[in-house]
C-alpha cells in the first residue's frame, strides 16, 4: 500500500494547542485527502519558536513601525525577543503551486492601551522578491514551521503541560510576606510612669 505524502496547508496555535489542515497525497493512485485536525497536546517549544520567527515577516510585510529597524539590521541579526515581544504569530495559511506558491501570516499586536490589534498579511509569493525583499527567508521560515508541525502531528513531539498547584511559588510567597510585613506597623512601647514614693519621715 502506498504511503501518503503529507503536505501542511494551514496551522494555528491557540491556548498552547495546535489546529492543522494538511493534505494526504497519494501519487500512484492520483488522489488526496484533506485532514482537518484539532490537537489536544501542548505544543513543543521548538514549534513555538518557529512561529515566533514569522513575527519578522508579519511586521515587514504589513509595514509596521519596527520594520525599518529589521531592514537595517537584517532578518537574522535583528533581536527578536527584545524588540517584538508585543507581537504574536497565531498561524499561517499556504496557497498556490510552483512559482505561484505563497503564504498568509496571521498574528496580533498588543497596543500600549492594552487593546489587541489583529493583523493579517496579504498573500506573499515565495519567489516574488519584488513584492517582498525577504521572500526567500520567508520560504525558509515557513519550511521550518512545516517541519515542526509535522514532528508534532506525526512523531508526537509535544510540549510538557504545566500543572497548576494550590501552593504559592517561592516568588509569590516572598511578595505576600513582604506585603504582610509592610502592613504590620511596629507597636510603640509605652513608657512606664514613674511612681513618686514619699520620702522617709524619721520623726514617725
Amino acid at each position: 500500500m502506498e504511503t501518503a505524502k503529507n503536505e501542511i496547508q494551514k496551522a494555528k496555535i491557540k491556548d498552547g494547542q495546535l489546529t492543522v489542515i494538511y493534505n494526504e497525497n497519494f501519487t500512484e493512485e492520483n488522489y488526496s485527502n484533506t485532514i482537518d485536525k484539532k490537537c489536544a497536546q501542548t505544543v513543543h517549544a521548538d514549534l513555538r519558536d518557529a512561529f515566533d520567527k514569522l513575527k519578522l515577516h508579519l511586521v515587514c510585510i504589513c509595514e509596521m513601525p519596527e520594520s525599518e529597524k529589521i531592514k537595517q539590521h537584517g532578518i537574522y541579526d535583528f533581536n527578536l525577543e527584545e524588540n517584538l515581544n508585543n507581537y504574536v504569530v497565531t498561524g499561517y495559511s499556504k496557497g498556490g503551486n510552483g512559482e505561484s506558491a505563497g503564504v498568509v501570516i496571521i498574528g496580533q499586536k498588543l497596543l500600549s492601551s492594552g487593546k489587541v490589534l489583529n493583523i493579517t498579511t496579504p498573500f506573499i509569493q515565495f519567489e516574488d522578491e519584488e513584492a517582498y525583499e525577504f521572500s526567500g527567508d520567508l520560504y525558509a521560515h515557513i519550511e521550518a514551521c512545516d517541519y515542526e508541525v509535522e514532528e508534532y502531528v506525526f512523531n508526537e513531539k509535544w510540549g510538557v503541560k504545566q500543572l497548576d498547584f494550590d501552593f504559592d511559588s517561592p516568588e509569590e510567597a516572598f511578595l505576600e510576606d513582604s506585603k504582610e510585613k509592610k502592613a504590620e506597623k511596629p507597636k510603640r512601647k509605652r513608657k512606664k510612669k514613674l511612681e513618686l514614693v514619699p520620702a522617709f519621715d524619721a520623726t514617725l
